[in-house]
């Protein structure tokens, strides 16, 4: 080891909050016959840029529970259908919110 005096460039990742306004879903990719569904979102900023994009795969009891018949968020939703505000419960279910 050998000490010198020298000025490099380093890149540095830096973290900040940002407000996020708006979730849009990007792509749903269904598959009936291995009960998952992957969901792909851009997570959208106040100035309207793509701040992030987020997926999920929906799968066991959550697949159950959007495929179902009226559950409790959608009382009249058919078997085996869902809307878009369903993928939207199953997806705050699995984040915790």
């Amino acid at each position: 080891m050998r000490e010198v005096n020298k000025t490099v460039n380093v890149t540095k990742t830096v973290q900040e909050p940002v407000t996020i306004v708006k979730e849009d879903i990007v792509y749903i990719v269904e598959s009936k016959d291995s009960n998952h569904i992957h969901v792909k979102l851009n997570l959208i900023g106040e100035n309207g840029n793509i701040v992030q994009c987020e997926e999920y795969g929906i799968d066991g009891d959550n697949y159950v529970l959007l495929m179902s018949a009226n559950p409790s968020f959608a009382p009249s939703k058919p078997e085996n259908e869902y809307r878009e505000e369903d993928i939207w419960y199953v997806i705050d279910l699995i984040r915790g919110a």
